[in-house]
């Protein structure tokens, strides 16, 4: 199945859930029954689940994206103006401005981002704690020249936050665009599987505390639950911000999974043995693009 047929079925299924779910909300407030609520918590549910498997088919299938902004950009902005999944696309497009750079260069322009971003920290900190009445642009981009271009009248003061706050979201995602790169994504993928072998370790105690605890019908065994439900929530929330970092790079993670002692498994690293099981989908460019072309013209 191509990308786009995929994007597709899941705006059918997100119209028709949507759909639903706003006819149920109409008859609730009509009359406040039980089994409405509860059908429409279900198909809140269903919608989450299918917003996140959406994402994360567009990161198994980063290389398709990339061919479609490449080729077929318009296509693509029609998806990302979709009433139903056009939120979602949006928040990985900025994938879309990956490239690989050396290392020295990715270091030196980390740490521009990190200083940027502590100018805007600075800036943000200083209208919160001691700032009253509209802002002056010239002299507040004066003090802050990483606002320049993106203050342009005084504003009041939330006005400007809200600015520093979308400012900031930008370089984050340029800085995270450097660190998926070859040259250093290394620090992210083993800050990430440090707090996952910590929370493993945490969560082999807190399992050996409920099976202790477990029959006995106490306070004890129900805190025991909860507290190993934690860890596991806190272990897949981290696995899954690993996962994604992996897929935003998948040549990195297609190198690292042909490792000449990947088949040992005596031999496999903790991280081997976690992608084992994240298989990033590779296309030909000039075969997908015949297929899509095939594909665009059945649609004429």
């Amino acid at each position: 199945m191509l990308l786009i047929d995929y994007l597709e079925d899941a705006t059918s299924y997100l119209q028709e859930k949507t759909t639903r779910l706003r006819k149920l909300d109409d008859q609730y407030r009509k009359i406040y029954d039980r089994d409405i609520k509860r059908e429409i918590g279900l198909i809140k549910q269903e919608i989450r689940k299918k917003r996140s498997e959406i994402i994360n088919n567009i990161l198994l299938n980063l290389d398709e994206f990339t061919y479609l902004n490449k080729y077929f950009p318009e296509l693509l902005q029609t998806f990302i103006e979709d009433e139903y999944i056009g939120k979602i696309i949006s928040k990985k497009v900025w994938l879309l401005n990956f490239k690989q750079m050396p290392p020295k260069e990715a270091v030196a322009m980390l740490e521009q981002i990190k200083s940027w971003r502590m100018q805007l920290k600075d800036a943000k900190k200083l209208l919160i704690t001691k700032w009253v009445g509209k802002v002056d642009s010239r002299a507040f981009v004066a003090t802050y020249p990483m606002l320049k271009g993106h203050i342009k009248n005084d504003l009041e003061r939330d006005e400007v936050i809200t600015i520093i706050d979308r400012v900031d979201k930008g370089l984050l995602r340029e800085g995270w665009l450097i660190l998926i790169t070859d040259a250093l994504i290394e620090i992210p993928i083993a800050k990430f599987m440090t707090k996952i072998s910590r929370l493993q370790y945490l969560e082999l105690m807190a399992n050996g505390d409920f099976t202790r605890a477990r029959g006995r019908g106490t306070v004890g065994e129900v805190s025991a639950m909860r507290k190993l439900e934690k860890i596991k929530r806190k272990k897949q929330h981290y696995e899954n911000i690993l996962t994604q970092v992996l897929l935003a790079n998948p040549a990195y993670l297609r190198k690292l999974k042909t490792n000449k002692n990947w088949l040992a498994k005596n031999k496999q690293t903790t991280l081997q043995k976690f992608v084992e099981c994240i298989t990033p989908h590779k296309v030909k460019e000039r075969a997908w693009f015949n297929e899509m072309k095939k594909r665009l013209s059945m649609d004429d």
